[in-house]
């Protein structure tokens, strides 16, 4: 293999394959002194559901060694199957103790970009998505021009407003009312927003399967087009989304210099400043945290402080929340690619949930929601699944 990808992972993840040597371990379980009984210690989904060193961040890492060293040269299906069932959920790069410095969660998307460039990746499955992409700009077959047909009547709604509003595809063709409910705090808390007619997917489905040069025409566009807005922040309720602009978009050469904000820490610093008044909501609540906004950025209290600041609302954690938090089995490509894993994943966090005895998982990635919310109605659980936008609105917000 000679393809850039390779030479790339060469260059750039060398240090990081080959110092993942000392076959620890600690990567696949929770811290321990959060260890609360043998359900709850293990973290890594695939390594859970295969039981095999290959499918734990370790044996991947193997794989990307056997890539280097070139011990390793024609990938056979179960191959295949071992890169792409991880959701790159970032545990194992947050349980590293022997070195805080390992990227693996990187290493492994490089390994996918290895393979697609090769034309053995991506997975049959993950195409349906990336044609999607590459015809109609989202993942879902659905028409560009339907993008905002579920933006309502909004008086804070002005082409000229300094805040952009970026979308994402699943709020706006899959969960809209998380679209809807972060407009409508918008509106309550008397703030002009925009949202770009032009906006396409922001790319993160593609950069996580390795499929890197139709990413970069996204991101390409997306800057450009955002570029003549004219804008000063741009907000976002997909953690996902976030995430991409805020690291893989400077990683690739594309940054908007303008600020980022997740919406929990744009409504949580309203909320610091008395700019926001919230309503009394009697109710228990649990908190999920995405992947995305936890361990990728390390956006854990400002979900919380905003949920915490709603009188009378009790918030509940489950066993492994914050930096242990498991993942809900969608990410990485694993929702389109593993179906069965991704359900099986976000029943494991369906039953936790269910152990603090609320009935209603808040989290902040419309991802994460969707595959909570198959999985709920798969199980025929009564379990309610909101964005922290909706249980904002639920409990009611104003200025």
């Amino acid at each position: 293999m000679t393809n850039n990808a390779l030479k790339k992972l060469e260059k750039e993840y060398r240090w990081d394959i080959y110092q993942c040597s000392l076959k620890c371990f600690n990567c696949q379980f929770v811290n321990p002194h959060m260890c609360i009984d043998g359900d709850h210690y293990m973290n890594c989904p695939s390594g859970k559901r295969y039981i095999f060193d290959s499918y734990f961040s370790g044996g991947r890492m193997e794989i990307a060694r056997g890539l280097l060293d070139k011990s390793l040269k024609i990938p056979t299906e179960k191959l295949l199957e071992i890169i792409y069932s991880c959701t790159t959920c970032g545990s194992c790069e947050d349980k590293c103790f022997y070195n805080r410095e390992l990227r693996p969660v990187e290493v492994f998307e490089k390994v996918r970009a290895v393979l697609v460039e090769e034309e053995i990746g991506p997975l049959p499955e993950h195409m349906i998505f990336v044609n999607s992409i590459k015809d109609v700009h989202n993942p879902y077959k659905e028409k560009h021009e339907n993008r905002l047909k579920w933006l309502e009547n909004n008086k804070n709604y002005k082409k000229d407003a300094k805040i952009l509003y970026f979308v994402g595809c699943t709020s706006s063709y899959r969960i809209q009312e998380i679209a809807k409910s972060t407009a409508k705090i918008f509106e309550k808390l008397n703030i002009d927003f925009n949202i770009s007619y032009d906006e396409w997917c922001c790319g993160s489905p593609l950069l996580r399967i390795g499929v890197m040069d139709l990413a970069e025409e996204l991101m390409r566009h997306n800057v450009e087009q955002i570029k003549k807005l004219n804008i000063k922040k741009i907000i976002f309720s997909c953690a996902g989304c976030y995430r991409t602009f805020k690291k893989d978009y400077i990683e690739h050469g594309f940054n908007l210099d303008v600020e980022l904000q997740h919406v929990s820490e744009f409504i949580g610093d309203l909320i610091k400043e008395n700019k926001v008044k919230l309503n009394d909501l009697d109710l228990s609540i649990t908190y999920h945290d995405p992947c995305h906004l936890g361990r990728h950025l390390k956006v854990y209290q400002a979900p919380r402080e905003v949920i915490q600041t709603i009188p009378k609302l009790k918030l509940v954690e489950m066993y492994r929340n914050r930096y242990n938090a498991w993942c809900c089995g969608a990410g990485g490509g694993v929702k389109a690619g593993f179906k069965d894993m991704a359900l099986d994943t976000a029943k494991e966090r369906i039953e936790e949930a269910k152990l603090t005895g609320t009935k209603v998982i808040v989290s902040t990635c419309p991802f994460c929601s969707l595959n909570l919310k198959d999985c709920v109605k798969e199980m025929g659980e009564d379990i309610e699944v909101l964005d922290l936008t909706e249980l904002l609105l639920k409990g009611g917000i104003s200025c």
